[in-house]
C-alpha cells in the first residue's frame, strides 16, 4: 500500500512540475511578446518586466525551499495574468493579429443579403446578356474576395499564431485552438492555383511571388469583367 502511495505522490509531484514548466514557458512567451510589441504601454512593459523577474526567481534561486516558493509565485501569477489576456496589448494574446480579419470573416458570414448567389441554371433560365454579365461579376467578386481574405490572413502574422496552437495548446481554450486550427486548415488546404500539375495554396508560396500572383489574377478577372460588359455596349450601339 506504502508503495502505491509513493508512486501516486511521485507521480503527482512530476505532473505539478510539468505543468509549471508549461506555465513558465507560457510567461516567457508573454514577456516575449509585450516586450517586443511597440503598441504596448507602460503598464504592459511593467508587467512583462515582473513576470520576467518572477521567472529569474523561479529559475535561478539557489535554496530549494526558496526555489519552490518563487515557482509557485511565479505561476500563479502567470495564470492570473493568462486569465485576463482578452485585456492584453496586441501581440500578447492569441488572435490579436487577426482581430481586425475575424471581424471581417463573421461580418461576411452573418450578413444578410436579399440577393441570392446566382447558378448557371438560372443565368440559361432567365437569359439575356446582362444576366450573363451578372454571373461573370459575382464569380469574379467571389473570387476576388476568396484570395484577398485567404492572403489577409497569411499576412497577418498567422506564424505566430501557429506557435500559440504548437507550444501552448494545453493552455489555449477551446475556441482559440478550434479557430486556430481551422485558420490553419483553411489556408493550407484552399488551393487557389494550379501549377503544372500540382495545386497551389496561398501558404506554398513566398510574399513576392504570392503578391505577383495576386496581381496577376485580379487584373485578369477585372479584364474579363471589362471584355464582357464592353462586349455588351457594342451590341447595344448596333
Amino acid at each position: 500500500m506504502s508503495q502505491v502511495k509513493r508512486k501516486s505522490t511521485s507521480s503527482m509531484q512530476m505532473e505539478l512540475s510539468k505543468r509549471s514548466e508549461s506555465v513558465i514557458a507560457l510567461g516567457k512567451k508573454l514577456v516575449e511578446e509585450l516586450s517586443l510589441e511597440p503598441g504596448v504601454d507602460t503598464l504592459g512593459r511593467w508587467m512583462a518586466h515582473y513576470v520576467a523577474e518572477l521567472i529569474d526567481a523561479a529559475e535561478n534561486i539557489t535554496d530549494q525551499s526558496l526555489r519552490s516558493q518563487a515557482r509557485d509565485k511565479c505561476c500563479e501569477a502567470i495564470i492570473k495574468l493568462w486569465d485576463h489576456r482578452a485585456s492584453l496589448p496586441r501581440g500578447g494574446r492569441p488572435l490579436s493579429n487577426l482581430d481586425g480579419v475575424l471581424e471581417a470573416i463573421k461580418n461576411i458570414r452573418t450578413k444578410k443579403n436579399s440577393w441570392t448567389t446566382l447558378s448557371s441554371q438560372d443565368v440559361k433560365r432567365i437569359g439575356g446578356e446582362w444576366m450573363g454579365f451578372a454571373k461573370t461579376v459575382e464569380d469574379a467578386g467571389l473570387r476576388m474576395c476568396r484570395i484577398a481574405v485567404l492572403t489577409a490572413v497569411a499576412e497577418a502574422s498567422f506564424g505566430k499564431e501557429q506557435c500559440w496552437l504548437h507550444e501552448h495548446k494545453e493552455m489555449l481554450s477551446k475556441e482559440e485552438t478550434e479557430i486556430i486550427e481551422a485558420l490553419d486548415g483553411w489556408l493550407s488546404q484552399e488551393k487557389l492555383w494550379r501549377d503544372r500539375e500540382n495545386k497551389v495554396s496561398i501558404l506554398d508560396m513566398d510574399p513576392a511571388e504570392r503578391s505577383q500572383r495576386i496581381a496577376e489574377e485580379i487584373k485578369k478577372l477585372v479584364e474579363k469583367i471589362n471584355t464582357f460588359f464592353s462586349s455588351i455596349q457594342t451590341k447595344s450601339s448596333e
